[in-house]
């Protein structure tokens, strides 16, 4: 019997999809532990990498997406950091979910719990999208467990979502078909980018077989509480954005957060961790190393 809140639509279609992520994996191109860790909300898929001793970073991918995005960068930022590549919980990934995450703060008591439950008291922050938006919600609620936070084209957060990222979203998630799929994610790239073969494979499998069991809805933060941020912060986008317009999120990231580091990514779009990985992977190091 499929359980209550399932990602999945099939039985089917957990197979292939649970075949094509460890197909994905098979690009992680250094040693990795898989966990499944236990929160309120359900088990909480966790990929760790890295030295025992390294300094914890934790990465949260973007809606409708998973860990397996992050094969592009994992071997630059596992090399002095102890990673841990969460799948968010109800999201296109790994995690099982108890109790889907309706609110800001079922969010934070999530990854909250899952940090307790890691043993990591405090984290590096690198959030992509959704994830962008997750770990953000955390350090200005918890700035006590954020040692630095790396916002990578965070969805919402600090400037409003275009009615247009809704018509082209929405209508492909409720009859999802390979061409449209891959008609949409062909408007997240810049022109010119694509996806790796098999983390294309992976956005298929994950729209085709996935329904979303993540009930919380991102939206622009307060002037208040993004001017009360503590952590030091880098935050990066695609100088061909579409999901908002690159050079206001810029201004308004520089106007709102304190102290905050923000630039483009030249020829990427909103998937410029994986259309740009090496330039990403070395801003994301320099901030961490020297604040630049």
């Amino acid at each position: 019997m499929q359980e209550k809140y399932s990602i999945f639509k099939s039985a089917r279609g957990e197979r292939k999809f649970r075949e094509v992520y460890e197909q994905s994996l098979k690009l992680w191109a250094v040693p990795y532990e898989s966990r499944l860790v236990n929160t309120t909300y359900g088990k909480t898929h966790v990929l760790v990498s890295g030295p025992e001793n390294g300094e914890p970073m934790i990465l949260l991918h973007g809606m409708t997406f998973n860990s397996t995005m992050w094969v592009q960068n994992i071997s630059a930022l596992s090399q002095r950091y102890r990673t841990f590549c969460i799948d968010t919980m109800g999201d296109y990934g790994r995690s099982v979910v108890k109790e889907p995450l309706k609110t800001r703060q079922d969010c934070n008591k999530w990854l909250s719990e899952v940090m307790d439950s890691l043993g990591l008291e405090q984290a590096i922050y690198v959030g992509h999208s959704m994830g962008g938006w997750l770990s953000l919600n955390l350090a200005l609620t918890s700035p006590e467990r954020v040692v630095k936070l790396v916002l990578l084209a965070p969805i919402a957060s600090i400037i409003r979502l275009p009615i247009v990222f809704m018509l082209k979203v929405y209508p492909v998630m409720l009859r999802p078909t390979r061409e449209r799929i891959l008609r949409l994610w062909k408007w997240f790239l810049a022109r010119g980018s694509r996806l790796h073969p098999w983390i294309e494979e992976m956005v298929v499998q994950g729209w085709m077989n996935c329904t979303p069991q993540l009930r919380v809805v991102p939206h622009v933060f307060k002037k208040h509480e993004l001017s009360s941020l503590k952590p030091k912060t880098l935050f990066l986008v695609g100088d061909e954005e579409v999901v908002y317009n690159a050079s206001r999120a810029i201004k308004r990231a520089l106007r709102l957060l304190p102290g905050v580091k923000a630039e483009g990514i030249p020829k990427a779009s909103h998937c410029f961790v994986a259309e740009q990985p090496e330039l990403v992977n070395q801003k994301i190091l320099r901030f961490l190393d020297k604040g630049e």
